[in-house]
């Protein structure tokens, strides 16, 4: 029993360790994406394209949210 209660231990050391390095990785991942979308954003809307508004109100939503996910984090 003892075995099972450290092996779990560990296991639960690990999945903490890699959630943290993930929550890390993952804004960093959404803040360079959303990066490379606002250059779109704006050459859409200096072209007047089509949906360029719809682009840009695209673009906020997901900012937002990714806002709300590295703050709940």
């Amino acid at each position: 029993m003892d075995d099972a209660t450290q092996g779990l231990n560990e296991l639960l050391s690990w999945s903490t360790d890699f959630n943290s390095s993930a929550y890390n990785l993952a804004g960093s991942l959404a803040a360079a994406l959303l990066g490379v979308a606002l250059i779109f954003v704006i050459w859409a809307l200096a072209m007047k394209k089509e949906n360029a508004k719809s682009h840009l109100i695209a673009w906020l939503v997901c900012v937002i949210f990714t806002l709300l996910f590295i703050i709940n984090k």
